[in-house]
């Protein structure tokens, strides 16, 4: 194991299990208490989402403005509802992986060497598996796998390309990003708004779903104070 992770992976470990352990609970009585259970579901992943980001410096709250990005999107492009469910759960629970990641690797602000960002890019596989193992999140695996793969095919793991990845995974691999450019991170500082803006409309068509970008911006400018 990484230098650094010891001290801090058992902790995160047992949160994690402790919230998997409460919505696990509450799967089995779903039939009961839709309502009251799918409010828990997301109280519980809106928790284990804050834990993870614990780990990756000044992005606490990113998971919330990506899941609320993302389900507007698949909204905006008419996904039913069951799917716009795993899109959001997808969303917040896209990173979780990185608990296994050393805790200085993922704040280093010098550039990585290929060593260090292969490991990285894991976080997509092991999150992927950690949630394949909850029943009623496994059937977001795939968008928590996927959600880092490109239109043009050069993205990770599988170098999955156009339609071949998952539409909730292109959808997540926009929100991310958006959300990404607009906040401080270690090895960046926020970019405005109309930055991130132009650099999505210029990846649409090799990074980017074009008809996800388009649905996104459409997103974003009724959420401008100014727009009508």
């Amino acid at each position: 194991m990484h230098d650094g992770i010891t001290s801090n992976l058992p902790a995160i470990i047992a949160i994690v299990a402790a919230v998997l352990v409460t919505i696990g609970s509450a799967y089995w009585s779903r039939v009961a208490l839709p309502r009251q259970i799918d409010q828990a579901y997301r109280a519980s992943l809106h928790a284990l989402a804050a834990a993870v980001e614990t780990k990756d410096s000044e992005t606490v709250g990113h998971a919330r403005h990506v899941a609320d990005h993302a389900v507007a999107v698949a909204k905006d492009m008419g996904l039913p509802r069951r799917e716009l469910q795993r899109i959001e759960y997808a969303a917040l629970l896209r990173d979780i992986g990185k608990v296994n990641i050393q805790h200085s690797l993922l704040n280093k602000t010098e550039a990585l060497s290929e060593e260090e960002f292969d490991r990285v890019k894991s976080h997509a596989k092991i999150g992927a598996d950690m949630v394949s193992q909850v029943p009623f999140l496994e059937r977001c695996a795939d968008i928590v796998l996927h959600h880092h793969e490109r239109w043009d095919g050069s993205g990770y793991p599988d170098g999955q390309q156009g339609e071949d990845i998952s539409l909730g995974a292109r959808i997540l691999a926009v929100a991310d990003d958006y959300d990404a450019i607009t906040s401080n991170r270690p090895y960046h500082q926020a970019l405005s708004h109309e930055s991130a803006v132009r650099a999505i409309e210029d990846g649409a068509g090799s990074e980017y779903d074009p008809a996800v970008v388009s649905s996104f911006l459409t997103i974003l400018e009724r959420e401008r104070p100014d727009s009508t």
